[in-house]
């Protein structure tokens, strides 16, 4: 594909000033009267520069992150995903010249050309905005061709990718899917408690919290002397369940207050907890019921949705191993030491 100074005219012309000037994206280029012609890596023997990899780099960043707020880690980032999108693009279309599964007509061109000029600017013209950019009509038709040609050619594959997954999701891969992955499908472990909230304001200081804790343990004794835990919670919690008796209903272990759960989980049905402390004040907890985890039955689970879960899960999946055999059958040399792999890692 055609990166040189494509986006010059592809974007508006607000957004070719900031494309315009290269500083904007960080280069390690050494060596070179023109750091913008580093060839940074060969696909298949075709060569890109450090210009090249800027000009996607651009086209992924919104306008206004052209200033010295893009953190150089944000930076890195972006850089490795254009130039994933770089070798994609690249290697999608050598597989669709190859299968010459992918016809791109002068019409198709023309329309693109079309649509480029209806964007211009007043009174600019294309033949203005090329020479303006160095860039040649045939180099911007070759660029058109490039990515119609990837579009049709993923579309084609991403649908071929569809009806083989949706036939390979059938019941017997759902039901391998959950005999392999029971805790999945494992109701955990559900407590149903009261509570009662004693509120400290935490800029108020270690007195304020003294004076919540022991009147969190007045309220505690009442409790446990036999006064009604629901009607202590109407007038002593500052919970928004108070009017509610402190009722909370029930929950699973793991998605209350880490504090309550650790409370919680040692205590015995009807059993009043000691002061439990969180960032809101004191809590006082009552266990009203628990019940034990619970392994969902195959019959049981909502299989449609498993279904679309697996479905999308495999689409990415075979998806990602088309893109990695295509890689594996080409030659990728990484040739500027921002952008290489590190040792056992693959870019992804």
């Amino acid at each position: 594909m055609q990166y040189k100074n494509i986006a010059r005219v592809l974007l508006p012309l607000a957004a070719v000033v900031f494309l315009a000037a290269p500083a904007a994206v960080a280069t390690t280029s050494k060596g070179y009267a023109d750091p913008s012609k580093e060839v940074v890596i060969k696909i298949n023997g075709k060569s890109f520069t450090r210009e090249n990899l800027d000009t996607v780099v651009s086209n992924l960043m919104p306008s206004v992150s052209f200033h010295s707020s893009v953190s150089p880690g944000r930076m890195q980032k972006i850089k490795i995903s254009a130039l994933n999108n770089m070798i994609d693009n690249e290697l999608i279309y050598k597989f669709a010249k190859e299968k010459n599964s992918v016809d791109v007509s002068a019409k198709d061109i023309d329309e693109e050309i079309a649509n480029i000029k209806k964007t211009l600017p007043p009174k600019q013209t294309l033949d203005q905005v090329l020479k303006r950019s160095k860039m040649t009509m045939p180099e911007l038709k070759e660029h058109f061709r490039q990515k119609i040609a990837v579009k049709r050619a993923s579309q084609a594959k991403t649908l071929e990718i569809k009806k083989n997954v949706e036939a390979l999701v059938n019941e017997e891969f759902l039901k391998n899917y959950y005999d392999n992955n029971l805790a999945k499908f494992k109701e955990p472990e559900q407590i149903h408690l009261r509570s009662i909230l004693i509120k400290a304001d935490p800029s108020g200081g270690q007195k304020v919290w003294n004076e919540s804790f022991k009147k969190a343990q007045e309220i505690i004794k009442k409790a446990r002397d036999g006064q009604d835990f629901g009607e202590l919670a109407k007038k002593y919690s500052e919970d928004p369940n108070a009017q509610k008796g402190g009722e909370m209903g029930w929950s699973h272990m793991g998605s209350l207050f880490e504090e309550i759960d650790a409370s919680a989980v040692n205590m015995k049905v009807g059993e009043i907890s000691e002061p439990v402390m969180t960032i809101y004040g004191y809590h006082i907890l009552k266990l009203e019921g628990k019940k034990p985890s619970v392994q969902k039955k195959f019959e049981e689970i909502n299989k449609e949705q498993l279904k679309a879960d697996l479905i999308s899960k495999e689409r990415t999946k075979h998806w990602m191993q088309w893109l990695g055999d295509l890689r594996s059958a080409s030659k990728i040399e990484y040739l500027a030491e921002d952008i290489k792999p590190k040792t056992g890692e693959a870019i992804e």
